[in-house]
């Protein structure tokens, strides 16, 4: 009787331990779960539009190296209910490994072995993350939107720049003779150009004299350019898996070019040093950039929506090649390069 009881408690045992989770698995799960937002986590004053402006200045503080704006302006994203946050609150918030970030989606041209600097290990220095959440009614059905937005805090991953020198030695007309033209590629376009700007057009209001029909024989001219880039996420709250799922990827660049002409030479061998100094710069935005809409919309299909600008080229002296900046835009905000340790 005993050896029957024995038997039976031992196969109860046995049964139980396979029909119990594993404790250890269980835990490692629950780590990547968010509780949904309270009322008081969701902020009244976060406006996305506010956000986006925002922190366009202060890119543009980067730029110009005044950091007191800079600093100044993130007072007014807390302002707006945004705040910046950490690669690992990041990660925590969305449930993106590190091993999303090692994919294809960041551009090889615009690794290390051109830029000098390695995204993944770049990222967690030189491009910061800023979160806004709120409330949208989409279909009249609320649900809770994070915005996500990186933008470089330093020259690497998002910024990009450089110097190069470019001589045309043909004769040609001064308004056929190209100083600058940026040409912009945006998700699934051509490329289009949006900056074209000929030698007349550089010098026309310093030199009086010099017509569109006048004949340059000779012109030499240094380029200093840089591209900046923003990346913009939206993710919803997805109550089914707890956690942030992302709805739409955007990016938006800008791109900034300082030429000087040191010289140029008149068909009668008349040689000009020292003429001008001009700089051209603009933000290229994607259509529907930082739309809610098209982000939940896109989140219920289970389809993520993407608008990006995908290539910014720079050519000058006719023609000649200055830079041609692939960007990185990527699908998610773990894939810029982040990698906690």
């Amino acid at each position: 009787m005993k050896k029957i009881l024995f038997k039976k408690m031992a196969c109860f045992l046995l049964i139980g331990s396979i029909l119990l989770p594993a404790q250890p698995s269980s835990a490692k799960a629950a780590e990547t779960y968010v509780a949904e937002p309270s009322a008081e986590e969701i902020s009244s004053l976060a406006d996305f539009n506010a956000m986006d402006d925002l922190i366009e200045q202060r890119v543009d503080a980067l730029e110009e190296g005044d950091m007191d704006a800079y600093n100044e302006i993130y007072e007014e994203l807390e302002e707006h209910g945004c705040e910046d946050i950490s690669a690992s609150e990041l990660q925590q918030l969305t449930g993106e490994t590190q091993k999303d970030s090692f994919n294809s989606r960041l551009r090889p041209e615009n690794s290390a072995s051109s830029y000098g600097i390695s995204p993944y290990s770049a990222a967690s220095t030189n491009v910061k993350f800023t979160k806004s959440v709120t409330s949208v009614t989409y279909g009249g059905k609320v649900y809770t939107v994070m915005k996500v937005t990186a933008s470089p805090s330093g020259r690497g991953t998002l910024y990009k720049t450089g110097s190069v020198t470019k001589r045309y030695n043909t004769s040609v007309k001064a308004s056929a003779l190209n100083m600058l033209k940026v040409a912009v590629k945006k998700l699934g376009g051509n490329l289009n150009v949006v900056k074209a700007i000929s030698f007349y057009d550089a010098v026309k209001s310093s030199f009086k004299t010099i017509k569109e029909t006048t004949k340059i024989d000779d012109v030499k001219a240094n380029y200093t350019w840089t591209v900046q880039e923003i990346c913009s996420f939206i993710y919803i709250y997805d109550k089914d898996i707890k956690n942030y799922r992302i709805g739409a990827s955007y990016n938006k660049a800008k791109y900034i070019v300082a030429a000087s002409i040191p010289q140029f030479k008149l068909p009668n061998g008349k040689i000009h040093y020292d003429i001008i100094q001009k700089k051209y710069s603009e933000w290229i935005t994607p259509a529907n950039y930082g739309n809610t809409s098209k982000a939940i919309s896109a989140f219920k299909q289970g389809r993520p929506y993407r608008s990006w600008v995908n290539n910014i080229k720079m050519s000058g002296c006719n023609g000649k090649t200055i830079q041609n900046v692939t960007l990185q835009h990527p699908e998610t905000a773990i894939q810029l390069g982040y990698w906690t340790t």
